[in-house]
């Protein structure tokens, strides 16, 4: 497993962290890289990783409110078969093909996160041709 400075990571809330690691494990594919305990040998914190820079922190807590202002959103390959694989139960927008290339669904976790698995149909030799297009016809003010 590599190791390097994380430069964006959220930090997750749960009640139950050893469910939630087993939920990120087996829907997802996340692995853990790092299990960090208190005095007690309990594990508090544990750094899970699915691909380079994708990274989250499940941190045990009870006192929280998970809401929808917030998704995780999580670049994937192969949609199609982890659709097929996810709890009808945890599927809040199913499978679609979304006006940005991309195919995307939106799941809930156990503890009412919502995550955006988004797959991108477009390479990216045709994403950098496509953005190079897009910003010779708009004016970008960076005031904004």
């Amino acid at each position: 497993m590599e190791f390097y400075q994380i430069p964006l990571f959220n930090k997750i809330l749960v009640k139950d962290i050893k469910k939630a690691e087993k939920w990120y494990r087996h829907t997802l594919g996340f692995q853990s890289i790092f299990k960090f305990r208190n005095e007690n040998n309990e594990v508090i914190m544990n750094h899970l990783r699915l691909e380079k820079y994708q990274d989250i922190m499940l941190i045990q807590s009870v006192d929280f409110k998970s809401g929808n202002g917030c998704f995780i959103n999580i670049l994937v390959d192969d949609i199609e078969t982890i659709a097929k694989s996810i709890s009808e139960k945890y599927v809040l927008q199913s499978l679609e093909q979304m006006p940005w290339n991309a195919k995307e669904m939106t799941i809930v976790n156990p503890n009412g996160y919502q995550i955006t698995l988004t797959e991108s149909n477009i390479s990216d030799e045709d994403f950098e041709n496509l953005m190079d297009s897009f910003s010779k016809n708009i004016k970008i003010n960076s005031s904004d």
